[in-house]
């Protein structure tokens, strides 16, 4: 069966990258379809597995697949993004109205995520629709800026999560629809109904601008007094995210201007959901912000924000308000206090200890030791990663006589993932038998656990129990951390399943940023490197990351660039330069050290046909520098393509140039003399030039020398120069040596000459040598035995 690798399978990944240009993308794709390696095909025949992860929702065929939400309406803002970029003309009015209405109206009912590319690719479309809504046809307009189109806009970017690089353009855009729904469009300026002012003060509020949001409940309180919970409850969330505690305050203390008491009920709301979202700085600051009629919070606040200081470090700043709670102690405070002991280093029998000492203050049957008690140790020992505490903790239940519950045997699941234990952890999780229930609700530990089951291993076992995690995941929409991700596609990977990959990323990549891409990129990179991965495989999942990753650099495509050319596939190793060369993007095209390492690799594999083609392309490519390095690589290319006239052609430019020749210079140099039809006499004079101007000769230098005097059968002269060897460069002729100049000699009557004159001057190091295995070749015999590799 063929891997789904068509526009379709990436369509809404591609559309992230609004200014690539469509053409260079249809000749990528093309020659993704059409390339055939040489060697045995492996585009026909994939191992498939048993089930996918996506049983329940399978995609239709690549011919008839259709746009997921995240896709819709973005490709002809791409265009126009594109086009304003490159000055053409863009789509139709109409086209652009079409496609922002239905970007919102297909989030309508899952707003999901709200990228940055996205954000821009909106405003950009609305700015442009607003600046000629003078010359869009009447049902066009009215596909934008209809009320209930503008409405819906706002009703989808107050639910979608945006990420953080898409938060100050989405604030932006919400304040244009919110100025155009104000505007008099017949029933009077301000005439805009109080759901879509709701949802304009969430955006504003929860994307960096309360002070915004506040103004805009000013303005219209009249409309909102009645609105439970009241907006005002977002402006004061919106200024403590934003850390701004004189704002905070402010506001507060002029809720009563409006007749809004903020109450110890509202605090508790706000402090919670503030937990809920792990805003540690922004807890602080709404748990200090002031009360109405000075009261204090409520008890439930108090455990709970104490809990959260406790598993964030911060029990300092949480000591007075843990002192307010233990003063007045009650059943209901046993709880806290116990884990407030835990975590200043109480042990599981020192916790049963206190435990009795506090119980024998309250009457007899009134149980105030519940399964929370043990929930909450168990929880700091998870949070403090100490496996063997929380299992300390855990014998408590029955030791108290409690029954554990869902959360008791989740929190001893972390503990088993937390010890890298994955034979008890898989156990733990076939033992639950409701672990489809629980992993909608408790996310931070499923991806935990989906993450250690993934990179454990790829066994049946591992791979059905980790579909079971995700089919309730996949079906409520849930966003995984892109650590997990990244676990996913490992694990994908490693079963060869290509269609599952880009099932996987295709409608979840789009909700992540920079940084979560790049950790789920890396599982395509860490893949294609690896060397136990043959070229076949590697190759599908290079075609993978070029669809999913398009704006994958320069360095991280030479490195695999080079590990196809180390699987000997110096085909596949073209056709990523080739890509790279192709490039719209300046700073994804090859660089000078790009050329020069891929000139490298062709001397090593000795290919001809692409030299030539590379070549070519520098030639026409006048953003490289030519630089010495750059040359000395492309010399080397040419003298082990056995084109020593290029070669020589490449030396004179070096010669030319401002930067001029190296120490490495001279090595090539003397590698070009052992196949040109002068090479004897180039050697020599170029060796007297280098006694002249007095350039330190290294073993390395000297060989190469030594070398093309052999390959040109120049016998006597380089006998003269090993026997000279250590006056000339300090080094004495080692058996690498002379292996080194056995090989050189083209023809075996020379190689016979050779091994009698090291038997008879060297004779220990040609017994070291006669240890090494020789190999036939069409000159004679050669030892196997390394040069020394130029490293240009």
């Amino acid at each position: 069966m063929q891997s789904h690798l068509t526009r379709r399978v990436f369509w809404a990944i591609l559309n992230n990258k609004p200014l690539s240009s469509s053409q260079c993308r249809h000749r990528l794709l093309h020659t993704l379809r059409t390339h055939r390696p040489r060697g045995p095909a492996f585009s026909s025949s994939y191992h498939l597995q048993r089930r996918g992860f996506f049983a329940f929702n399978m995609a239709p065929s690549a011919t008839s697949q259709p746009m997921i939400p995240s896709e819709v309406g973005l490709k002809p803002m791409s265009d126009l993004m594109r086009a304003m970029c490159n000055k053409d003309r863009g789509p139709a009015y109409s086209v652009l109205a079409k496609a922002f209405q239905d970007f919102f109206a297909a989030r309508a009912d899952s707003p999901g995520f709200i990228t940055g590319v996205q954000a821009r690719l909106l405003i950009v479309t609305w700015r442009h629709l607003k600046a000629n809504d003078s010359d869009i046809e009447p049902e066009d307009w009215q596909l934008v800026f209809s009320v209930e189109n503008l409405e819906n806009v706002l009703f989808v970017l107050s639910q979608a999560r945006c990420l953080p690089e898409s938060r100050e353009v989405i604030q932006r855009l919400s304040h244009y629809v919110f100025r155009e729904l104000c505007a008099d469009s017949g029933f009077g300026p301000n005439h805009i109904g109080r759901s879509a002012l709701i949802s304009y003060i969430n955006v504003q509020a929860l994307n960096g601008n309360p002070e915004g949001a506040r103004h805009a409940i000013e303005k219209f309180w009249n409309r909102l007094n009645k609105t439970n919970p009241s907006p005002w409850l977002t402006v004061m969330k919106g200024f403590a995210i934003n850390e701004d505690r004189r704002l905070l305050i402010r506001t507060t203390e002029s809720l009563h201007d409006f007749g809004v008491k903020f109450d110890p009920a509202s605090h508790e709301e706000l402090v919670k959901v503030l937990i809920g979202q792990n805003l540690l700085a922004a807890v602080k600051l709404m748990y200090e912000c002031p009360i109405f009629d000075g009261q204090e919070p409520t008890l439930a606040t108090k455990e709970a924000v104490i809990k959260y200081a406790i598993l964030h470090s911060e029990t300092v700043w949480a000591e007075p308000i843990f002192k307010s709670v233990s003063e007045r102690p009650s059943t209901g405070t046993i709880g806290i206090t116990l884990l407030w002991e835990a975590a200043h280093g109480k042990d599981a029998s020192a916790i049963a200890g206190i435990a009795r000492a506090l119980m024998g203050n309250y009457p007899a049957g009134k149980a105030p030791l519940t399964i929370e008690c043990v929930n909450n140790l168990m929880e700091y020992a998870n949070f403090t990663n100490n496996p063997q505490l929380a299992a300390e903790y855990a014998a408590l239940i029955p030791h108290w006589g409690l029954q554990p519950n869902v959360q008791s045997r989740l929190l001893k699941l972390e503990s088993y993932i937390q010890a890298g234990d994955v034979e008890k952890a898989l156990n733990h999780v076939q033992q639950l038998h409701d672990i489809k229930d629980m992993a909608v609700q408790n996310m931070a530990l499923m991806n935990k656990l989906i993450t250690m089951l993934c990179l454990s291993g790829q066994g049946d076992v591992v791979f059905d129990q980790v579909s079971s995690v995700l089919d309730p995941l996949f079906e409520n929409n849930i966003r995984l951390e892109p650590e997990t991700l990244a676990a996913l596609t490992h694990m994908l990977l490693h079963r060869h399943d290509w269609e599952g990959v880009s099932e996987l990323l295709r409608p979840n990549l789009a909700s992540y940023d920079d940084e979560g891409k790049s950790k789920i990129r890396k599982a395509l990179i860490d893949f294609i490197l690896d060397p136990n991965q043959d070229g076949a495989n590697a190759w599908e999942v290079y075609r993978l990351l070029q669809l999913a990753f398009p704006e994958t650099g320069v360095s991280t495509r030479t490195d695999i660039m080079i590990a196809f050319y180390k699987r000997n596939r110096s085909d596949l190793a073209y056709l990523i330069f080739g890509h790279m060369r192709q490039a719209e993007d300046f700073s994804r095209r090859p660089k000078p050290d790009t050329y020069t390492k891929c000139f490298r690799w062709i001397a090593q594999t000795r290919d001809a046909e692409h030299l030539v083609l590379v070549h070519n392309m520098l030639k026409l490519d006048i953003k490289v520098d030519f630089n010495t390095k750059l040359l000395n690589g492309l010399m080397l290319a040419y003298a082990a393509c056995d084109m020593p006239e290029k070669s020589m052609e490449v030396f004179r430019q070096i010669l030319q140039s401002d930067e001029g020749p190296t120490h490495k210079t001279i090595v090539i140099f003397f590698k070009i003399c052992e196949k040109h039809h002068n090479g004897a006499q180039e050697a020599m004079k170029m060796m007297e030039k280098v006694k002249l101007l007095e350039i330190q000769m290294d073993r390395r230098l000297y060989m190469a020398y030594v070398e093309a005097l052999a390959a040109q059968c120049e016998f006597d002269l380089a006998i003269e120069s090993m026997d000279k060897m250590y006056s000339e460069t300090g080094y004495i002729p080692n058996h690498n040596s002379i292996g080194l100049f056995y090989n050189a000699v083209p023809y075996q009557y020379w190689k016979d000459e050779v091994e009698k004159w090291a038997q008879e001057k060297h004779p220990e190091l040609w017994a070291q040598l006669n240890e090494i295995e020789r190999t036939e070749e069409d000159e004679g015999l050669k030892f196997n035995i390394t040069g020394y590799d130029v490293v240009v």
